[in-house]
């Protein structure tokens, strides 16, 4: 599955964010990755952001902006955040010491190449053994990252869809089409208002699926044979079909 990043642009002039848009996207297509691009005009909004949504991945960071600058904006962003990398794109060749007071990643002269992007985006994932693959969806005027591995399966409530994860719940207007298209191959579609992780599977019934955490969940005759095999292949091994 294609590496997917979110990546936030902070500067206050508006054709240098496009330009950086513009140089995001170049590389991402050539490194195979999906970016979901961020544009902030201060650095307090970006901070707003990211205080209630911790799902940026990048951040590309103007240093001289008005009000608050660059450099401050790095300060606040390790007081609470070690893993988000931060990177540098200015004019001015002086800033560039006090970069490693914050860990920032890289330090980008304007104007900026694509081959420097490249070269960010290649390190940013090389720094990461791994980086767990998610989804963004809308909750409650809110837009929330989870991450695939924890989610057990997704039921349609009426008209809402409920996500259930191994520590919570969240509920969605988002269609279950609509989430399905975003998910990778180890989940699949039990019943025709279930979809569930073929991970958490623990044993399949004759109408019903038993989770790992002992929730049961049906399952068509329709789809009963495709879930079969989708067990099986997970597995490497023997299916546990009871009736």
């Amino acid at each position: 599955m294609t590496e997917k990043l979110t990546i936030a642009i902070v500067d206050d002039e508006t054709i240098q964010i496009e330009s950086m848009k513009s140089l995001i996207k170049r590389s991402a297509e050539t490194l195979n990755l999906s970016v979901e691009l961020l544009e902030f005009s201060s650095g307090e909004a970006f901070l707003f952001e990211l205080e209630d949504h911790k799902a940026i991945d990048i951040v590309f960071l103007d240093i001289e902006m008005n009000q608050l600058d660059g450099l401050d904006v790095a300060k606040k962003i390790r007081e609470t955040e070690q893993g988000l990398t931060i990177v540098f794109a200015t004019a001015f060749a002086e800033y560039a010491v006090q970069g490693y007071d914050v860990q920032a990643m890289d330090y980008l002269l304007k104007p900026i190449h694509v081959d420097k992007i490249e070269r960010v985006l290649t390190r940013h994932l090389e720094k990461k053994p791994a980086i767990k693959e998610s989804i963004m969806i809308e909750s409650n005027g809110e837009r929330i990252k989870l991450f695939l591995e924890n989610i057990l399966f997704i039921e349609v409530n009426r008209r809402e869809c409920t996500i259930h994860l191994k520590e919570q719940i969240v509920t969605t207007n988002q269609t279950l089409k609509e989430i399905s298209e975003k998910l990778t191959d180890d989940f699949i579609q039990t019943h025709r208002s279930y979809i569930v992780h073929v991970k958490y599977i623990d044993r399949l019934l004759k109408t019903d699926i038993k989770l790992s955490n002992g929730e049961n969940i049906p399952l068509s005759r329709r789809l009963a044979k495709v879930v079969q095999e989708k067990f099986v292949d997970f597995n490497k091994g023997g299916v546990f079909y009871h009736e």
